[in-house]
């Protein structure tokens, strides 16, 4: 099994910890935000239920004395459980584990209906440590939104993090996370999150530490799970609540919501924040929600998103990142599996959001295959739309055109007059990321400089002529240094030549004057790799492309010069066969005395 989108397995960790029978198997009364005070329930029945099985929990687990607490502690950390056995244990750890204290602490759990003993574990945890762990038991809700409500109502900290049952946290976070907030002034805090078990998380949103981020200025539209730190006073003041009545997708519009009143957010890299868990059968509810309710959840989110985007620049940000997110995936392979009414029905609701949020402009920045299909979709092509799909089930790696400065997706619907889909729409750039044996010789040029000679193959002839731009970069990952990751930007002699197959031969001279520059300075020293980036030309979409990993042709040792200074420059291969470059200062008056020192056979000639 695999995630139904990528951006959803990333979007959803605390879903993940909730799966659970679907929505329309258990009856529940729909809650709206503004619905639910502070203190409230859930409504008649579920509040009613709610406080009821919370009072048998506090029953079974008496209140017992403890470590003295704070008054008000500094987080309250809430854990909706619905079958998340073994992995809760972890979970529940983790929090133990926190360096920030449990006496600065408030654990909030609420089982929703669990059938695996789930909440047999949670009162033993709760009668272990008195005082610090809440435990609500409830009957199954069909979603994480109804006992993230109920845990909120019980909500006492300064701060609100959410974690999903089948995740943990680093022992740092939580200390890391309210000290970022209170020194930044800041409501709403994103550590960096690292997938296990083959679980994506958006890496892209944690490149940059930053205490400025922005729905429009960051990545963060690409991150938008409740596994953040939130400001409880942020949540009360906006009466933030989840909507009950949607099964998947509940927590990214209350994300949205905190994120746009916050008006910026910390996002955090220097640490492993958050370890977000895929099970090993696949059960998280990110791995099994189906298609309409997903599509129920996107239809609140970008309706809300329409509300509440302060310019139409960041609304278009967000837009794009559900058009090329959920909708394109709703779209996915999985139509084909589905009854023609259903495949009707579903086409026809993502092509009106498709009408109603996205304009050609907008379009243009989505992947080419998700555009051509979301495009098929506001024309209403079930047809085309349905044979698309069977495109890319029989190409992979899709085909090509090359025509001048311009690569288009060899696409059935290219060309179709009765469909009259712009050919820009075909247009492509997916081209320049298709370099096969990328590898790199360190060796001295001419000018007895250090030089990287990078060379790779393109099966497309032409291959040169979208690429704008293109240049290498020097990077050591987030992991070795304390400020995030570095990198430096070098530039790049590219030739291209036609290959024997009739691809292209690409080959890039890399100067790493920089380099040696940035040790000189004390900056620098360590092991380095390499990565090559290209741009896109307009044709195309004037994307910038990551490309690597680039390996490493042979090990080298050499001495270099840079003005009156010397380096040592090595080059070696990477536990993966990837390239990793060491660069070191050289003490000239040490070098000269090593060689001027005679050998050991020299030196006994001369006593001799």
């Amino acid at each position: 099994p695999r995630p139904s989108t990528a951006a959803e397995a990333a979007e959803a960790p605390h879903e993940a910890a909730t799966a659970r029978p679907s929505a329309e198997a258990v009856p529940m009364t729909p809650v709206k935000p503004a619905q639910v005070p502070a203190t409230a329930g859930h409504g008649a029945g579920a509040g009613g239920a709610a406080r009821v099985a919370g009072a048998q929990a506090e029953a079974a687990v008496p209140a017992q004395s403890g470590p003295a607490r704070a008054a008000q502690p500094d987080v309250t950390v809430i854990v909706a459980v619905y079958n998340t056995m073994p992995y809760l244990t972890t979970c529940l750890e983790s929090l133990l584990a926190q360096t920030l204290g449990t006496a600065r602490m408030q654990i909030v759990t609420v089982d929703d209906g669990s059938t695996d003993g789930s909440g047999a574990v949670l009162d033993a945890f709760a009668a272990e440590h008195p005082g610090l762990v809440d435990v609500v038991h409830q009957a199954n809700s069909g979603g994480p939104a109804a006992p993230s409500n109920r845990a909120l109502d019980l909500a006492r900290g300064r701060f609100v993090f959410f974690l999903g049952a089948d995740d943990h946290l680093g022992p740092e976070a939580l200390e890391r996370l309210v000290a970022a907030a209170d020194a930044h002034g800041t409501d709403v805090v994103a550590g960096r999150m690292v997938g296990l078990n083959g679980r994506w998380v958006p890496k892209a949103a944690f490149e940059r530490q930053r205490h400025d981020a922005t729905l429009g200025n960051s990545a963060l539209a690409w991150a938008l799970s409740n596994t953040k730190l939130f400001r409880r006073s942020l949540i009360e003041r906006l009466a933030l609540r989840y909507d009950e009545d949607l099964p998947v997708l509940s927590d990214q519009p209350f994300t949205l919501a905190a994120l746009f009143a916050a008006g910026r957010a910390s996002i955090l890299n220097d640490y492993d924040y958050y370890y977000a868990v895929r099970r090993y059968n696949a059960d998280n509810i990110t791995y099994r929600g189906g298609p309409e309710p997903r599509l129920l959840g996107t239809e609140r989110i970008m309706a809300l998103t329409g509300r509440l985007a302060e310019s139409p620049e960041v609304r278009d940000r967000v837009h794009r990142r559900h058009l090329e997110g959920e909708l394109a995936d709703i779209l996915g392979p999985a139509l084909l599996e589905l009854d023609r009414e259903a495949q009707e029905r579903i086409t026809a609701r993502v092509g009106a959001l498709v009408r109603e949020h996205a304009t050609d402009e907008l379009l243009l920045k989505v992947p080419t295959a998700a555009r051509i299909r979301l495009l098929l979709a506001r024309a209403g092509e079930v047809d085309a739309l349905l044979e698309a799909l069977r495109f890319e089930q029989r190409h992979p790696r899709l085909p090509l055109l090359i025509r001048g400065e311009r690569a288009l997706l060899d696409h059935p619907a290219l060309g179709d007059a009765r469909l009259g889909l712009d050919e820009r729409f075909f247009a492509t750039d997916a081209s320049l990321t298709r370099l096969d044996g990328l590898t790199a010789a360190l060796a001295l040029d001419a000018r007895r400089r250090p030089c990287l000679t990078v060379t790779a193959h393109s099966p497309l002839p032409g291959y040169g002529g979208p690429v704008a731009r293109l240049w290498a970069e020097t990077f050591r990952p987030s992991g070795a240094s304390a400020v995030g990751e570095q990198f430096i930007a070098h530039p790049a002699l590219v030739s291209y030549a036609p290959a024997p197959d009739g691809g292209t031969t690409v080959t890039a001279r890399v100067p790493l004057g920089l380099l040696l520059r940035q040790t000189h300075l004390g900056a620098a020293s360590g092991p380095w790799s390499l990565r090559l980036r290209l741009h896109g030309r307009a044709a195309t979409g004037s994307r910038t492309h990551e490309l690597g990993p680039v390996g490493c042709d042979a090990p080298v040792k050499l001495r270099a010069w840079r003005g009156p200074h010397l380096f040592r420059v090595s080059a070696t291969v990477g536990a993966e066969g990837e390239l990793q470059l060491s660069v070191a200062a050289l003490s000239l008056v040490r070098s000269l005395k090593r060689r001027l020192r005679p050998t050991p056979r020299a030196a006994q000639e001369g006593k001799t």
